[in-house]
């Protein structure tokens, strides 16, 4: 591992800096960086939201109900306008039962009716089963991060950026949502993409057009790639953006399985009737001060290190067996 030190890069460390715009001088790459969750609990809670989305009245309520299960809360609220309390919306993201892999998860709605926690605990029980259920809801949402009461890279940038999505009206037939913090806010603005799980950086209104409309060559969009939260770890993440860099988009459709023995990773997926799999050697890469937002650089105490994976190849189906 690699270790940076000196606050080069262009920047004063002795200025006060916002962390995205350090992660940028720096390069920092996002890989690895997204968390891995069994599913994602959308709740419309009015703005302004407190710093931690769980201290709402809502997340108090439900959090005995998603922490055994690892679902994640988000805060959400339309990016156009504001929630209409007697038509709040919960959305659930939750990972198939009994699934081996992932690519991507289930989504159920429901109004919030009269009781929030009796509408997700009915949620809950749609997603545990494996029948079909009228809370089965085939939609896109498109959810960038705009808390800026945890941190105002994402209170400036990404609500700004949604913004701007909302009115370039480029996203049509999809749920465009302002959400609550969801880490990564020195890659801000940051986007997360469900069913699909995918997390992204670094965005601006072309990213996440390019993303949404998986348009042109991934590559383009490899920079900005936090990961995929259904993968179990940050190490496959690593390994799943290189190949995807590879072999394109078409891998976020694929039931993806994948291994990490403390070096070897391995990515693993059905096509047209064959086992395709990828492996790679993941290790931690460089490492750079993490100074928090406005702080100077000489001030970090923390250091982010990156992912670098080498030997990236195709296993050949021999070494399947």
């Amino acid at each position: 591992m690699t270790t940076s030190t000196e606050a080069s890069f262009g920047i004063d460390a002795d200025a006060k800096i916002r962390c995205s715009d350090w992660s940028r001088a720096a390069s920092l790459s996002p890989i690895g960086t997204s968390g891995s969750y069994a599913g994602y609990l959308l709740v419309e809670i009015p703005l302004p939201w407190p710093r931690d989305a769980g201290d709402t009245a809502e997340g108090v309520a439900l959090g005995p109900l998603l922490r055994p299960l690892g679902y994640r809360l988000q805060a959400i609220a339309p990016a156009e306008q504001s929630a209409d309390p007697r038509e709040r919306r919960v959305i659930l993201h939750a990972r198939p039962p009994g699934a081996a892999g992932f690519s991507a998860y289930r989504r159920f709605e429901s109004r919030v009716g009269e009781s929030l926690t009796d509408t997700v605990a009915a949620l809950i029980a749609a997603a545990a089963a494996d029948s079909r259920s009228e809370l089965a809801s085939a939609a896109v949402d498109v959810l960038v991060c705009t808390h800026g009461t945890r941190d105002s890279c994402c209170g400036r940038r990404g609500a700004g950026l949604a913004v701007e999505l909302a009115a370039s009206g480029r996203l049509a037939g999809e749920n465009l949502w302002r959400t609550s913090h969801m880490g990564g806010h020195r890659f801000a603005p940051t986007f997360l993409i469900l069913p699909q799980g995918t997390v992204w950086g670094f965005a601006d209104l072309d990213l996440v057009i390019r993303v949404v409309q998986r348009a042109g060559d991934f590559a383009a969009a490899a920079g900005a790639y936090r990961g995929c939260t259904g993968l179990d770890s940050p190490q496959l993440q690593a390994l799943e953006v290189e190949v995807l860099r590879r072999v394109g988009w078409s891998l976020l459709d694929r039931q993806r399985t994948g291994s990490f023995d403390g070096l070897n990773a391995q990515l693993t997926w059905e096509e047209a009737g064959q086992t395709v799999s990828w492996g790679g050697q993941v290790r931690p890469g460089r490492s750079v001060p993490a100074p928090g937002c406005l702080e100077p650089v000489s001030a970090a105490v923390k250091s982010d290190t990156e992912w670098a994976v080498t030997a990236v190849h195709p296993v050949s189906p021999a070494q399947l067996r």
